[in-house]
């Protein structure tokens, strides 16, 4: 277990890491800097589509007038004070130059009683269709949630929000698009729509149909259909590891899972994982080799090794790329000869 250990910790600090967003300084204290979407706030903070104040108010809900504020800071449009065509909204309003201009941008509309309602609660959506038409987005995915049906007044919206990522809906399959918005929510959409940084990465499936963000269980029950047998089920504290012998490029080989929280973080190949070293460089080579004909025709770069030593070869990957690690052992030294990053698509 020690080896596995070694290489998940090799592996994983190999791997390019996402950038993110950092805060100048901290105005919002209840807004923790662990929260899943401080960096949101803070990038909104940043751009000036929100003030700063002593208090950011994660669950509170949000109304059509902040959604308009937000919507027409973030276009970038003109928030001059000014008569709006709404009862409701007058030109000593705060929000009057801001929902003018959303309104004359098409983003939003109000009521045919002459009326914006600007206190009244946004559902998601509304939030959706607010977004889409600030944004610009035409393109639709093809994709159906349950509670958004073909005719309804969201459904083109949120199919376009899917398709640029901004949203994927709950984990049942549902959007929700009669909730009312947190202020903790509309940030974040807000953000993905300005930032593509932002936007969760798509499940990216690495090997069996199995792709990242799995628990132990769901991993099983797609590896009780392979040839893979599993050797190692344990749990230390929030990490659990599952390692299956199976082979890789016809090579007997250790497959690992590596979980935290649950939730599957990295995937690694131990190849001809029986020996503590190897000294049989040409099956090595040849393994070596095959990913680096794909390098080649991805990058027009090759890469090489030359060594009289003991080989040990291994490759692991995140939810950010691949990385392979041939090392040389040399007179009990162990150096890393050679050192490959491959993107998603070169394992499809």
């Amino acid at each position: 277990m020690k080896r596995v250990f070694a290489i998940i910790l090799t592996l994983a600090l190999l791997i390019s890491a996402v950038p993110q967003t950092e805060a100048a300084s901290k105005v919002f204290a209840d807004v923790p800097n662990n929260h899943p979407n401080y960096t949101a706030i803070m990038y909104l903070l940043e751009n000036k589509v929100i003030e700063p104040s002593a208090r950011f108010g994660l669950n509170d809900k949000v109304t059509r007038e902040e959604v308009a504020v937000m919507v027409a800071k973030a276009t970038g449009l003109n928030g001059t004070k000014t008569k709006t065509k709404f009862k409701d909204v007058p030109a000593s309003r705060y929000s009057s130059g801001y929902i003018n201009s959303a309104v004359n941008a098409k983003i939003i509309n109000g009521y045919p009683d002459g009326t914006f309602k600007p206190t009244q609660k946004v559902t998601r959506g509304h939030m959706a269709a607010f977004i889409a038409n600030a944004f610009k987005l035409t393109k639709e995915k093809d994709i159906r949630f349950k509670d958004v049906k073909k005719g309804s007044t969201s459904y083109h919206a949120v199919r376009k929000l899917a398709y640029e990522n901004i949203t994927s809906g709950y984990p049942d399959g549902s959007f929700r698009p009669n909730e009312t918005l947190t202020r903790s929510h509309i940030a974040a959409f807000l953000a993905r729509a300005m930032d593509p940084a932002f936007r969760p990465s798509q499940p990216v499936t690495v090997t069996r149909g199995i792709h990242f963000g799995m628990n132990p269980t769901q991993v099983k029950s797609i590896e009780s259909k392979s040839p893979a047998v599993l050797i190692v089920d344990e749990k230390d504290g929030n990490a659990t590891i599952l390692i299956y012998s199976t082979t890789k490029y016809n090579y007997s080989t250790d497959l690992i899972y590596y979980f935290e929280n649950n939730k599957l973080q990295f995937i690694g190949y131990d190849f001809m994982s029986g020996e503590e070293l190897y000294h049989d460089s040409d099956e090595l080579f040849a393994i070596y080799s095959e990913l680096s004909e794909n390098a080649q025709r991805e990058f027009g770069t090759d890469f090489y090794y030359e060594s009289d030593g003991e080989y040990s070869f291994s490759s692991g990957w995140d939810k950010t790329g691949y990385v392979v690690l041939l090392t040389v052992h040399d007179d009990e030294l162990s150096t890393t000869a050679n050192l490959l990053y491959l993107p998603h698509s070169l394992l499809k």
